[in-house]
């Protein structure tokens, strides 16, 4: 029994990437062909070259690889089935048998056999087995391995070889391979997944598909999946919060068992150093003739505003990469972190707005709202335009203006995706426009010193 797991990008290579995949291959020697080059008397290091050869086998890659005539895709690409080179051939065969050589018809009935057993094979096989899917959990955190459940019945009498189990859509995804199922038996295997993106699994209708013997043709059905896999997406690690100030009495739960610095005065004592100005009595430092400051109730929880934009126009980029999925993790993360502080959190998602009190329970819970999100985000509809007034936002430079204490803005542009699957990322070219907006400018940036940079526009804003 043989496993795999492919990513989308690896699945399908045409004759034009081979042969760009070929030109770079035979080129690649001369890279390392010497340690150092001379160029006009001086010595040039292998560094620099190597960079000027890369970006010149990048450009001939890109040139091999460009479709000059996109819109004839469609007439064209039917003819890289195995099946229109073989009937070709077996045509051409033919005529020669019937007006030249009589031996060529072996070669016709050969390739017919072929084609007929290639088609016949794959659509009896597919048929005659049925597959169910079992997820071992309800849900799991990105990047988490999970146990799934694979039971295969063959009712025929004889082996399958050669079937897999695939998730559909555009960019379909080999999720596990199957060497041989024996007949007559109701075998399961376990298989274990590691899900790199947050979301509802299966994404697609998985497929169960062969192609055996020959692989000119490949039959497929659908699974049947047993519930569903919820990923949440995986929280950044925060240490910090800002000292915020709530514009709204009813945020606050005071005490007036405990001295704070909020809510009504609850008595008056000598100064201390290190007090505030305004927390002095002037008229009973005036009448004693030395300082004393007013007594306040402390905080017991306080609720802060925390606004998240979930827009699709407003986010760019592919994968667990993109604006909206990094936006998902720092909002989780902040989140997060005020839960743990014992804050409440009133979470602002789109036009749907959730309660957070302390507590496993509601992180869950966003977690969950989190996880459900589109891929690409809410349309306008389902997503209008915040106007109000919150503690943190995570937004990007697309978004409208929020007013908010604290920003952490994304640049768009730093997480889009190139035509050849590369991710631009402009670390360099933009950095904070002010000392309580958290500026990230490519993935980069979020694995590099999020938690420093974070830390320091939270002392910032206190």
């Amino acid at each position: 029994m043989i496993w795999s797991y492919c990513a989308p990008s690896q699945l399908r290579v045409d004759a034009v990437s081979r042969s760009g995949l070929l030109m770079s291959l035979l080129l690649n020697p001369f890279r390392y062909a010497f340690k150092h080059i001379c160029i006009g008397g001086k010595a040039v290091s292998m560094a620099s070259t190597q960079e000027l050869e890369s970006k010149r086998l990048d450009s001939i890659d890109r040139m091999l690889n460009y479709d000059f005539c996109p819109w004839a895709n469609r007439w064209v690409y039917w003819m890289k089935h195995p099946l229109v080179g073989m009937t070709v051939v077996a045509m051409a065969a033919g005529i020669c048998g019937m007006f030249v050589v009589p031996q060529a018809w072996l070669l016709c009935a050969g390739l017919i056999l072929v084609g007929g057993l290639g088609l016949a094979w794959p659509a009896i096989t597919i048929r005659a087995v049925r597959a169910e899917v079992h997820f071992e959990k309800a849900w799991c955190e990105e990047q988490s391995t999970i146990d799934v459940k694979v039971v295969i019945r063959n009712r025929i009498p004889f082996p399958v070889w050669g079937v897999s189990l695939n998730e559909g859509g555009e960019n379909p995804v080999t999720l596990a391979s199957f060497t041989r199922v024996s007949g007559w038996r109701e075998v399961e295997f376990h298989w274990q997944f590691t899900p790199q993106q947050r979301g509802v699994y299966p994404r697609a209708q998985m497929m169960f598909e062969t192609g055996f013997p020959f692989g000119v043709w490949v039959s497929r059905k659908p699974v049947v999946v047993h519930g569903e896999l919820i990923v949440l997406p995986r929280p950044v690690d925060l240490d910090c919060l800002p000292d915020l100030r709530t514009n709204f009495a009813f945020d606050e739960i005071l005490s007036d068992h405990r001295t704070g610095d909020s809510g009504d005065v609850t008595g008056t004592r000598p100064y201390r150093l290190g007090d505030s100005l305004r927390r002095v009595h002037w008229a009973m430092t005036a009448r004693v003739g030395q300082m004393i400051c007013t007594e306040r109730q402390a905080t017991i929880q306080s609720t802060r505003n925390c606004y998240l934009d979930v827009s699709s126009h407003n986010h760019t980029g592919r994968g667990d990469g993109s604006t909206l999925e990094c936006s998902l993790r720092i909002f989780a993360g902040i989140c997060q972190e005020m839960l743990r502080n014992g804050m409440g959190v009133r979470a602002i998602i789109g036009a749907d707005c959730l309660v957070l009190t302390p507590g496993s329970a509601s992180l869950r819970n966003l977690l969950m709202k989190l996880a459900r999100l589109p891929e690409r985000g809410l349309d306008n509809q389902n997503c209008p335009a915040f106007n109000g007034q919150c503690d943190i936002a995570v937004i990007t430079d697309r978004s409208p203006h929020v007013a908010s204490t604290v920003q952490v803005l994304l640049v768009a542009d730093g997480f889009s995706t190139t035509p050849t699957g590369r991710i631009e990322d402009h670390s360099e070219t933009r950095s904070e426009t002010s000392s309580t907006t958290l500026v990230l400018t490519g993935p980069s940036s979020i694995q590099d010193n999020l938690s420093q940079r974070w830390r320091r526009v939270c002392h910032a804003a206190s």
